[in-house]
């Protein structure tokens, strides 16, 4: 669940999918899909915050999709929001310490900083006059160093992330991965200008160096040289040094990315970091001919409604064609290259057992210290191994082997045969002599040597089954053995009578297709995405026909509609809270309608019947007019029509009230129905007669 928070400091809970996004030096973002909970769908708006992994962050958009009732949204974390929308209103000229820029910027944001790059005073020109985020972003770069956010400090480093010792690779904990070419700015020649040889005078020899690249012969006979942009700052006063920065921007300038699916092994209990930005990590895919150390610049990171990770993909950029080219010299980690065994815990004791004795017999044969191995040519995590202790195939390059025969028995992941798929197993209890039996694509459950159910196969699929006079229940256990029933099928249960016993509370929702639910915690709550439907079968057809039909806006009710001991009424806001207001009850059916109308210069009006009223009274059946004078005048129904009436009165022009009440159409018969319910149907509704007396109002 994902708590919202709205401008009033009012929090919402909602389950959703997120996409994580963080950077090296800028994005730390969030995009969701909101599923469930429908105070954030029906009420989120600007202002809005959420908190995310211990982080706050600010929503900025929000699109409502009325098709599948969810909301997409994006959000950024709480400090990018706050600086962008902060002004800094100064200008600064002139050259000034780097923490000068940050305490200027920090200050009043409710953020501080903690600065462990060393930076020389820098000069700017016209610096200030807008927000702080980007005066931030604008000093950092010049000052070359990256920064991370963490809660409400924000760490200024010379570069972020570790080298890591982590290996990703393919078939490991690499499931993908795709390498990206940006030729855009790809240069083989550059040159670069340093500082004056007399500083105060722009006409004087300026130092100048020029540098090409191992692939400007290469090019240079179809395009001549391709030249990078020019490196000028009088900064540089010693030639090398400013050789070397136009060799580095001329060598990167063809500039190759990564990107990687990574299987996060860290959800299995495999102890290893999972990357950051920042971080170096080392990349190996033989199917791409690729193997260096890389820089991961972006982690994207997919969370479903649970909060589980299920997908991490990383952007590995600053890669040069040159670091493309080299041989690497980076070292497999040891679990990558076998070095040593995937932890214990992941292994059954007899898969430990075996590879233990495999793995300790060095010497029993000469061709390896562990004996005769065997390695498939197309795929190296292919192993057989033979040695004095056995023989052993592994499928992760010998750091395991689950297909085994020792000494002390055969493991095996699966084994085939026809001798084995004959065979009838059997395990028995030897004190209550139950037994379970496996024999030809069927579960047999004993007791003693009465058949009590079982598990079969159907023209259609799977039939668990539970014989008459016994108990089939699903339970919940301790830790003590001490279990208790949840889902039952009692002894009383018949196939002729099936019956099922629910002895648990719904912790959670019940989740249908098509977004249907049903959740309980000392309230029963049915919903569904569109409409909820309470029907009744017909014993005679089969057919169920709906009775009752909830939306998100109404209730339908098809039929009658009894209200026992109580009365139908609509709440109403007053200045004194809610109120309800019963509903007008009549021994019949009856539709009514009210207006007021005036008598001409005749004394007489007539007054027509609503055409929509008209359609739903029978007026070929007696209805009534009562009239309400609103003069001195005496008013009276001269004529009833069967669309209309006629008023009279004693004296002209004379204004008056009048309501109309006739039979609904289909039900003019009606009167006082029967129910059919007798007492004692009443007396099993609890409140309904108390103490079984009868309260009647009597007419004698």
């Amino acid at each position: 669940m994902i708590t919202f928070t709205d401008v009033e400091n009012n929090e919402y809970q909602a389950q959703c999918e997120i996409e994580k996004t963080d950077a090296v030096n800028g994005e730390k973002s969030l995009s969701g899909t909101i599923y469930f909970g429908q105070d954030v769908k029906d009420n989120i708006s600007k202002g809005w915050t959420l908190s995310f992994l211990d982080e706050d962050y600010v929503v900025v958009t929000y699109t409502k999709n009325d098709k599948d009732n969810t909301i997409t949204f994006s959000a950024v974390q709480a400090f990018f929001y706050k600086m962008s929308k902060t002004g800094f209103y100064e200008t600064w000229n002139g050259s000034h310490p780097f923490a000068a820029y940050l305490d200027a910027l920090f200050a009043g944001t409710g953020y501080t900083y903690d600065n462990t790059a060393s930076v020389t005073a820098f000069e700017k020109q016209d610096w200030g006059m807008s927000d702080r985020l980007t005066l931030f972003n604008d000093i950092i770069d010049q000052a070359n160093v990256e920064f991370s956010v963490y809660g409400t400090v924000v760490h200024v480093v010379p570069a972020m992330g570790s080298d890591l010792s982590t290996v990703v690779r393919k078939k490991f904990n690499l499931d993908t991965a795709e390498i990206q070419t940006d030729n855009t700015n790809f240069a083989t020649y550059g040159r670069g200008y340093g500082a004056y040889s007399k500083p105060n005078d722009t006409t004087s020899q300026r130092l100048e160096v020029e540098y090409k690249s191992p692939l400007y012969d290469y090019y240079y006979p179809k395009f001549g040289a391709i030249e990078a942009v020019p490196v000028a700052d009088e900064r540089y006063t010693v030639a090398d040094n400013l050789l070397a920065a136009v060799k580095d921007k001329v060598d990167k300038s063809w500039a190759i990315s990564l990107t990687l699916n990574l299987v996060d092994l860290q959800s299995v209990g495999y102890k290893y970091a999972m990357a950051n930005p920042g971080d170096y990590i080392t990349v190996i895919d033989e199917s791409l001919n690729f193997s260096d150390k890389v820089r991961i610049i972006k982690v994207t990171s997919d969370y479903d409604i649970r909060g589980t990770r299920t997908k991490t993909e990383v952007e590995c950029g600053s890669l040069s064609f040159s670091e493309q080219q080299k041989t690497s010299q980076s070292t497999l980690s040891n679990v990558a290259a076998g070095k040593i065994p995937v932890p214990n815990e992941w292994l059954t004791s007899q898969v430990q057992l075996a590879t233990n004795s495999l793995l300790a017999a060095r010497t029993e044969l000469r061709f390896t210290d562990q004996g005769i191995i065997a390695v498939d040519k197309s795929d190296s995590n292919k192993v057989v191994i033979l040695n004095s202790a056995g023989l052993g195939v592994s499928t992760d390059g010998g750091q395991t082997f689950k297909s085994a025969v020792t000494a002390d028995g055969v493991v095996a992941d699966r084994l085939f045969g026809n001798l084995i798929s004959g065979i009838t197993y059997e395990t028995e209890d030897p004190k209550s002599h139950y037994m379970i039996r496996l024999k030809g694509g069927a579960m047999e459950l004993y007791k003693g040597s009465q058949l009590i159910g079982g598990i079969n196969q159907m023209i259609t699929g799977t039939d668990i089954n539970n014989h008459d006079g016994n108990t089939l229940r699903l339970a919940q256990t301790d830790g003590n053995g001490t279990s208790v029933g949840v889902i039952t099928i009692p002894t009383t249960s018949t196939q002729s009578k099936p019956l099922v016993q629910i002895n648990a509370k719904i912790d959670s929702d019940l989740n249908f297709s098509g977004g249907g639910s049903i959740n309980a915690e000392n309230k029963l709550w049915l919903s569904s995405l569109e409409k909820v439907n309470i029907g009744a079968t017909d014993p005679s057809t089969g057919v169920v026909t709906a009775r009752l039909a909830v939306t998100s806006s109404e209730t339908d009710v098809w039929g009658n509609f009894n209200v026992y001991s109580g009365s139908k009424n609509a709440v109403q806001v007053t200045r004194d809270g809610l109120r309800a207001t019963p509903a007008y009850e009549l021994a019949e059916n009856y539709v009514g309608d009210i207006g007021e109308s005036k008598t001409g210069e005749d004394k007489t009006v007539r007054v027509d019947i609503d055409p929509l009223v008209f359609d739903l009274i029978n007026t070929d059946k007696p209805y009534q007019v009562f009239l309400t004078a609103y003069s001195d005048a005496h008013f009276w129904v001269s004529e009833r029509g069967k669309d209309y009436f006629i008023v009279s009165s004693d004296s002209s022009d004379s204004a008056f009230g009048w309501e109309l009440k006739g039979k609904r159409r289909g039900f003019e018969d009606q009167r006082l129905v029967d129910t059919k319910d007798t007492y004692e149907d009443l007396e099993k509704m609890e409140g309904l007669i108390p103490n079984g007396n009868q309260n009647l109002q009597s007419n004698s």
